[in-house]
């Protein structure tokens, strides 16, 4: 009985130490996305404003559309420079305004 108790008891120990890690590094990857986001917005002004970024332990991803193919290696460019950034993916659609009508 004694060592099922313990056995639990440090189960629960281990799984409340892990636990407690998570919301750090959830923190984190929020924080280094928003620091991408205020990059973006700062280099691109109203270029960036249909770009979102998520990361996920130091990837970040890109999200949205921009006007073209120069806009979005631009913005994946400035996300890669951004401190604590690894990896810098972009799923980033490109659209354009041009009729050729």
């Amino acid at each position: 009985m004694t060592r099922t108790f313990n056995r639990i008891a440090a189960s629960a120990l281990f799984t409340l130490a892990a636990g407690a890690f998570l919301p750090a590094h959830a923190a984190t990857d929020a924080d280094l996305a928003s620091s991408v986001q205020s990059a973006l917005s700062s280099s691109l002004g109203s270029d960036a404003k249909d770009v979102t970024v998520t990361s996920h332990n130091g990837s970040v991803t890109l999200h949205g559309w921009t006007q073209g193919p120069q806009e979005e290696a631009k913005a994946r460019f400035i996300a890669s420079k951004v401190p604590g950034v690894a990896n810098a993916y972009s799923s980033v659609r490109t659209f354009s305004t041009d009729n050729d009508e």
